[in-house]
């Protein structure tokens, strides 16, 4: 129950009761202050987002840009605690200097930690009746944003509710292009359209690498050599990259793009996941293999040509398994600096080993036999300046994408060109 309702939290507990349905008598508030101010409270809400990186960098200009806005309406943002877009929206808050209340609707359902968010207690809304938290944040708030709303979803059904009750220009849905969601429908049913206008990327601002074409070579015929090169292929990366921390992955997608004033691709394709190695030397290490605990760089000791030519589409994982990228290392100097085979068993063989070597282990398999990977791995982040410039092989498809890379020294770049025939 509430007794003394503070200016403004009448209103907004009264559009809650016409929004949703959930009359204030039945609810337990604690810190209701947090939703008492009178400033603007702006819900910010959205859809999951899945996996796929130009999403998250379209959501992420939405919310710097509308950010900037909030701080210079000094308005407050409202955000569900344990919603798929919170830990986006405190970090745009932390960044831009934006007040920012986070709502707890009956704790039990959340993830079960309630977080202070720029050190402000959250407002914690619980009742004996099912809440669901969306609902509650779409309906409380003076202004909701939804950045990104799927068709049919929870997020659709609460802002139609809102929009159906309300007749006010108080809900806005963001329009990203090519992305499927139910923004139109609901512009159609009474919400404000909201879209971001792309800015032209100012070329000259980042020039090219300079390679020297000495390092560029047709020399092919270590990919078809068994036994004496070790090879690691780059891929999409998907989130943060290896050794980024989740806070770092959010600023690069939040003061990119608009806030920055440019508007430029967000490309972590495979080409770029090379590019990082070469410039900083480094192959980072990362939990990626069946063993999550042992953060690892894999090879493969199967000839490239031969690892290429029988790729294959993961679709479970929506990319290749390998692609005609990467780095190569020659065997004899991999041995040299402490990278192992793989030992294949059966789980349980695991810890028969000793600890020191359960990094190495990999289980056969029963669906795939992963012993054709012939994998090799090291134990942790890989410096490749440690070794002679002619035990390192960088490759890529074509020259022009060699002329992209930067390395730090002077490793040879194999293009590959035709060599590779009817790749898949």
């Amino acid at each position: 129950m509430v007794d003394e309702l503070p200016p403004f939290f009448e209103q907004r507990l009264h559009r809650l009761e016409l929004c949703a349905g959930i009359s204030p008598a039945s609810l337990t508030i604690s810190n209701p202050q947090m939703l008492s101010h009178a400033t603007s409270l702006v819900a910010i809400t959205s859809s999951r987002l899945g996996r796929d990186p130009q999403l998250h960098l379209c959501v992420c200009r939405l919310l710097s840009r509308r950010m900037l806005e909030l701080r210079h309406r000094q308005a407050n943002v409202l955000v569900a605690a344990g919603s798929a877009i919170e830990p986006l929206v405190t970090r745009a808050a932390e960044l831009f200097h934006v007040p920012v209340t986070t709502l707890c609707v009956n704790r039990k359902q959340g993830r079960g930690a309630v977080t202070q968010t720029l050190h402000r207690e959250p407002c914690i809304i619980e009742s004996s009746d099912s809440l669901s938290r969306d609902a509650v944040t779409i309906a409380i708030a003076d202004q909701v944003d939804g950045v990104y709303v799927r068709r049919g979803g929870t997020i659709d059904a609460c802002l139609r509710a809102r929009i159906q009750t309300l007749h006010d220009t108080s809900t806005r849905v963001a329009v990203i292009p090519g992305q499927p969601s139910a923004a139109m429908e609901l512009i159609a049913a009474g919400a404000i359209g909201w879209y971001v206008s792309r800015l032209k990327c100012v070329q000259e601002a980042v020039p090219e690498p300079v390679v020297p074409t000495t390092l560029i070579h047709h020399d092919q015929d270590w990919i078809r050599s068994d036994g004496e090169w070790l090879t690691h292929t780059t891929r999409r990366c998907v989130g943060s990259w290896p050794g980024q921390s989740e806070h770092q992955y959010q600023d690069d997608l939040l003061l990119s793009g608009p806030a920055a004033g440019i508007d430029c691709e967000w490309n972590r394709g495979p080409l770029e996941s090379l590019a990082r190695i070469v410039r900083s030397g480094v192959i980072v290490a990362s939990a990626i293999t069946s063993a999550k605990q042992y953060p690892v760089v894999c090879f493969s000791e199967v000839p490239l040509v031969d690892r290429l030519r029988r790729r294959k589409f993961r679709a479970h994982l929506g990319r290749w398994d390998d692609e005609p990228y990467g780095i190569a290392i020659r065997l004899s100097a991999a041995k040299r600096i402490g990278i192992k085979p793989v030992i294949y068993g059966d789980p349980k063989d695991r810890q028969q080993l000793a600890s020191e070597d359960r990094y190495r282990f990999q289980a056969k398999g029963t669906t795939y036999d992963w012993t054709q990977e012939r994998e090799w791995r090291c134990a942790a982040s890989l410096d490749l300046q440690q070794l002679d410039q002619n035990d390192v092989r960088i490759f890529v498809p074509d020259a022009a994408q060699a002329r992209r890379l930067n390395p730090v020294a002077d490793w040879a770049i194999t293009v590959l060109g035709d060599t590779l025939g009817a790749m898949p």
